[in-house]
């Protein structure tokens, strides 16, 4: 399993340890609820995608490699995430089997933790900041295209929680990214001197 990305440290601009939030725990216990009460017990293959981080080997390293670089991280996460947009749109909305429900299910809640991973980003360099303008000219009209294809898929007990999930970071991400735009406009038009630099980090 490769290390969470959590754990590396910003050089410039810190990227925060991630924990999950009590919205999360509280949506993880119901969901454990849920599936003991229906008997709806994951298959093993599921439960192990769950334990693992949501990126690669490879795009751990990539992430890494762009600590300092702010506006390049953000770009290979938008990276990240439309490739698992593209996934869950390969699986189609009406998958039969088994095997690919597990698989959806699995996507979106890759999509989540890289959305809220993104999100997370995007706070601490705005803090720092960080000139991220480039990457949220983007990342604004992406993100709007994101729940579309979340929605798609049709209902069913496998994965209805992790795509409402998916559904909540999709929207709060966009939210996120429109007030951020509109902020960093604003402050490097009062901050001339500031605009494209990484930023001094958070005080």
């Amino acid at each position: 399993m490769p290390e969470s990305i959590y754990s590396v440290a910003v050089k410039e601009t810190p990227v925060p340890v991630r924990r999950p939030s009590s919205r999360s725990r509280t949506r993880l216990a119901l969901l454990c609820s849920l599936l003991l009460c229906a008997g709806l017990f994951l298959p093993a293959p599921l439960r192990a995608q769950q334990d693992k981080d949501p990126m690669s080997d490879q795009e751990v390293d990539q992430v890494r490699e762009l600590r300092d670089q702010p506006v390049q991280r953000i770009k290979l996460y938008q990276k990240f995430i439309e490739q698992r947009i593209k996934e869950i749109k390969e699986i189609g909305a009406h998958p039969k089997n088994d095997d690919r429900k597990a698989e959806l299910r699995a996507k979106l809640e890759e999509f989540t933790r890289l959305a809220e991973e993104l999100q997370d980003n995007l706070e601490t360099f705005d803090t720092a900041h960080a000139d991220i303008r480039k990457a949220l000219k983007d990342l604004v009209p992406a993100t709007s295209k994101w729940r579309e294809t979340l929605q798609a898929p049709e209902p069913n007990p496998v994965y209805d929680f992790a795509q409402e999930t998916a559904l909540d970071a999709a929207q709060s991400t966009i939210d996120q990214a429109r007030e951020l735009q509109k902020s960093q406009q604003k402050y490097f038009a009062e901050h001339k001197d500031e605009a494209n630099k990484n930023g001094t980090g958070p005080g």
